[in-house]
């Protein structure tokens, strides 16, 4: 019981560090408090996501499987994506070198940042699509999550620091509901 209620917290804390990375954007880059904040978000939340894995896998053993290595995979395109802000930022290259840099390197770029960096919002879809499915939440949190994890992309791609704050609101809001029925889901409902 106590590993589940940390999980939850988890569910809270890494969205809540994520949300407030915008605040910190320079010029629509993450700079370097902004990437620190999202790199460090992705351990508490992966670590609640594991919580929510634990309760889905009896229902989709494979399905969740599956999906918990899209949530691995995602995860670390957002670190990398963080990571790229602070070096960006404490290295003083522009984002027209960093470009640049980018076209030396394709194979690791789109390895690291285009193939795994959106796989963190698919993996948020699943999950919102098991959670409909399986009623571990009522169906209107199932669709804020899908709703959230629709907006993620659309607020990086536009690096629009209101568009981003927003849309990380409405995911903060998503995981503090899953949380709420994380810690309060019995033993017995996770297996």
């Amino acid at each position: 019981m106590v590993v589940r209620r940390l999980e939850s917290l988890g569910l809270i804390i890494g969205p809540l560090l994520f949300a407030l990375s915008p605040l910190f954007w320079i010029d629509g880059h993450y700079g370097v408090t902004g990437g620190l904040l999202i790199a460090i978000a992705t351990v508490p939340w992966v670590y609640g996501l594991i919580g929510e894995y634990n309760a889905l896998r009896p229902r989709f053993p494979l399905l969740s499987g599956l999906w918990m290595l899209l949530v691995l995979i995602g995860m670390f395109g957002t670190v990398a994506f963080g990571l790229q802000g602070v070096f960006e930022s404490v290295f003083g290259i522009t984002e027209f070198r960093s470009l640049a840099t980018f076209d030396i390197y394709p194979l690791p770029v789109a390895i690291v940042l285009i193939l795994a960096g959106p796989l963190f919002p698919v993996a948020l879809l699943s999950l919102g699509a098991m959670h409909w499915w399986t009623g571990l939440t009522p169906r209107w949190s199932a669709v804020l999550l899908v709703f959230a994890a629709a907006a993620f992309p659309v607020a990086r791609i536009s690096r629009s620091v209101p568009v981003a704050f927003i849309a990380d609101l409405v995911m903060l809001a998503a995981f503090c509901v899953l949380a709420w029925f994380a810690w309060h889901r019995r033993d017995e409902e996770s297996i």
